[in-house]
């Protein structure tokens, strides 16, 4: 072209060859121009390429796949999370880091959807070379050449562990907490009890069927939301609280009254629902400010509870009120007196002979004589008087009114005498005997509870006066008692203390003279003043001491024995006096024999004296056995003061005896009374008969020591042949002895 310009335009060649350099240059520029601008465009690009490759480095996880899904490049963020290095990962497929989370058919979805060209978006848990599993975001796209066919894959992934953990971890919450609140209601539902929850606005929030059941009346009107004020309204309407009347203004103050209560809560309340019907309710707010009720039907309860309270004051073998009933109406009768000013008493008796008819006709026998003694007392008492079993053999009777107290005692001795009528138990004629205590509804006592007190210890001194007797209550008896419950309460101390003693007083043979033993004799100072023993014994027997002390006086006893005899002397014998308590307690001759053994005694160095009282105590069999045991093992029985109780010859021949001990009172009077000198001849030939030997209690006189020498008696003791001597004064008694052999002449013998 430059060549045919120049042939046509006939122009200079200078000026031709300007032009054609100008329009060079001109092209040159553009042409650098463009290139400098495709450059700037190029190191713009891999400079943005740049930052979103590092951006990516930063926050996502890259790899790259061919078609067959081996792996050709991964950045760094996929070697950290997976734990392999790119010289681990390149080359191999996905499949490494397979968890087996996903079920197969997951990634056949994947497959078929980049395959066919797709972008494919799920989240992958994969398994690290350590074995961790972690959770991927991932995007999936094919990487297509300029022929548009598929080359590989790109994968962009996001690590989201920590998202799917805490998923996992509110799904694991949300699932316990269904399972507790379906286990909540499974709970509520088998609990036969009505259970309704409400929220701090007083809304119902919760309910089971035993709710619904328990008000049937408006059951159908429960449903969420409603208020208990509203609750209340509806079962007042519809006749579910009969308690809440009739009135308008009565069932306002009623509902008012409940609300109040449930507002409160903490309380625990009756309700009647009707039908015959109670609900306990018992409401409790909580801290989170929601009120739970529960309401219990104790219709049964309430029933029994009626029946209980009507046969707690029933006695059920007489039908007789019992102790309670009587209170109430002993409480009755002094408001009374108190009001109108009349005379009134309670009368409180009991059998003295239940224990015998027990024993001997068996507790049939005994039943039936006090359902008769209750027939016999029902029928006597009179109209407003009251009769009440207290419980095994005692009664009591109320008496309301009456005018004086010469009356009240008119009406005990009347009473004594209707009760005392025999009874046919068995075909034999049994003669009931009572003792009375009479205490009368003065000012003396202020309550029921002193009134029967009174009686009591009116009781208590009838039968320690003989027995079948009655006894009207003086204050003087309740000082009594009370002396001896503190003589009781210092005489346990006195045991723990080992303040208790003995004397022992000397016994002689009538045969020869010589000493033959002692009998041990309990002694105590209470407070520098000496207790009688007597008196000492009845209270130990009455307070449960009689045991304790009764061991006590056999160590000492034996120990005493043990201290002679190891001094070279000859002690003889000692005997100690048993009560029936002891002889019943199943290890009493294991005791005893151990007491033997402690001290290196034979058994014949002891004799067990018992009284024809314990014979009658009527637990006979086992007194029996136990005195059987004593003497198989070498340990002589007597029998104290016989004469005085009502021992007979089966007694003696039934209870293994080896002697009979002469009361006192028999001795004491032998010169002038002749009945006296008669019944001692008669017990010592008694006793010789049954080869048994006799002792002769209370000798104070020559006269007494020469008749029962005359009549045979083997054995002295008493004030002639020495006093009860301190256990100090005992060996110096021995060493000094001197066999009485001159009282037949009428010398004084030797008294140490």
């Amino acid at each position: 072209m430059r060549n045919i310009s120049v042939i046509h335009s006939g122009a200079g060649e200078e000026d031709i060859r300007s032009m054609e350099e100008i329009d060079l240059d001109c092209a040159w520029e553009e042409k650098t121009r463009r290139m400098a601008r495709a450059v700037s465009d190029l190191e713009r690009i891999e400079t943005e390429l740049l930052a979103y490759q590092t951006a990516l480095d930063q926050h996502a996880i890259v790899g790259i796949t061919d078609r067959r899904g081996v792996i050709t490049a991964v950045n760094e963020p996929f070697c950290r999370i997976s734990g392999y290095t790119r010289e681990e990962l390149v080359g191999k497929t996905h499949a490494v880091l397979n968890s087996g989370v996903h079920p197969k058919d997951y990634f056949v979805t994947m497959w078929r959807t980049i395959a066919s060209g797709g972008t494919w978006r799920g989240e992958i848990c994969n398994r690290a070379k350590c074995g961790k599993l972690y959770w991927v975001d991932s995007t999936i796209a094919p990487i297509k050449g300029d022929d548009g066919q598929i080359k590989g894959y790109l994968a962009i992934r996001i690590d989201v562990t920590e998202r799917k953990i805490a998923e996992a971890e509110r799904a694991a919450e949300i699932e316990a907490r269904t399972r507790a609140e379906t286990l909540l209601r499974d709970v509520i539902e088998a609990i036969p009890d009505g259970i309704a929850a409400f929220d701090a606005d007083d809304r119902l929030i919760l309910w089971n069927e035993g709710f619904l059941q328990t008000y049937p009346k408006m059951a159908d009107g429960i449903r969420l939301g409603m208020s208990f004020a509203e609750m209340l309204h509806m079962g007042v309407a519809r006749g579910q609280f009969p308690q809440a009347g009739n009135s308008p203004g009565r069932q306002k103050a009623w509902i008012d009254a409940c609300m109040r209560m449930h507002a409160e809560s903490g309380h625990t309340f009756l309700r009647d629902t009707g039908d015959e019907r109670w609900i306990q309710v018992r409401e409790s707010r909580s801290v989170s400010g929601h009120l739970v009720g529960i309401r219990t039907d104790i219709t049964e309860l309430k029933r029994a509870e009626t029946l209980i309270r009507k046969q707690a004051e029933r006695d059920p073998l007489t039908g007789l009120g019992n102790r309670k009933a009587l209170a109430k109406r002993l409480a009755a009768a002094m408001r009374a007196r108190r009001k109108d000013g009349n005379c009134g008493a309670l009368f409180f008796l009991d059998l003295d002979n239940l224990k015998q008819i027990n024993d001997t006709l068996g507790h049939d026998a005994g039943d039936h004589l006090i359902t008769t003694l209750a027939e016999r007392l029902s029928a006597y008492a009179r109209e407003g008087e009251t009769v009440a079993r207290i419980g095994g053999d005692e009664f009591a009777i109320v008496v309301p009114r009456l005018a004086d107290m010469a009356e009240a005692q008119a009406y005990g001795e009347d009473l004594l005498a209707t009760l005392d009528a025999p009874v046919r138990i068995q075909g034999r004629s049994v003669a009931p005997r009572c003792s009375i205590g009479l205490a009368l509804l003065s000012e003396d006592a202020r309550t029921a509870k002193e009134v029967f007190k009174h009686a009591d210890i009116a009781l208590y001194q009838a039968k320690a006066r003989g027995r079948g007797t009655l006894c009207l209550f003086d204050p003087a008896m309740k000082a009594e008692l009370e002396e001896r419950r503190a003589i009781a309460d210092d005489l346990a101390v006195a045991l723990l203390a080992d303040e208790i003693e003995i004397a022992l007083q000397p016994k002689t043979s009538f045969k020869d003279g010589r000493h033959t033993g002692f009998e041990a004799l309990v002694r105590w100072q209470r407070g520098g003043e000496p207790v009688p023993p007597p008196l000492m014994i009845a209270v130990a027997e009455e307070n449960g001491l009689i045991v304790a002390l009764g061991y006590r006086i056999f160590d000492l006893a034996l120990a005493t024995i043990r201290n002679l005899v190891d001094a070279g002397l000859a002690p003889g014998s000692v005997a100690v006096n048993v009560a029936a308590m002891q002889l019943r307690q199943d290890d009493f001759v294991t005791r005893v024999l151990g007491l033997l053994d402690k001290h290196g005694l034979p058994p014949a160095t002891l004799e067990i004296e018992v009284t024809e009282h314990v014979l009658l105590d009527g637990g006979d069999d086992c007194i029996a056995h136990t005195l059987a045991a004593l003497r198989a093992h070498g340990i002589r029985v007597s029998l104290d003061d016989f004469g005085t109780g009502y021992a007979s010859l089966t007694h003696l021949k039934r209870f293994p005896v080896d002697c009979l001990k002469v009361d006192r009172s028999f001795v004491r009077d032998i010169a002038r009374e002749p009945d006296n000198a008669i019944l001692t001849r008669t017990i010592i030939t008694l006793a010789h008969s049954l080869g048994m030997e006799a002792v002769a209690e209370g000798v104070e006189s020559v006269a007494q020591y020469q008749f029962l020498e005359e009549q045979g008696c083997d054995y002295a003791q008493g004030y002639l042949i020495a006093r009860p001597l301190p256990r100090r004064e005992v060996a110096a008694y021995l060493r000094g002895f001197t066999a009485p052999a001159r009282l037949r002449t009428g010398s004084p013998a030797a008294q140490p």
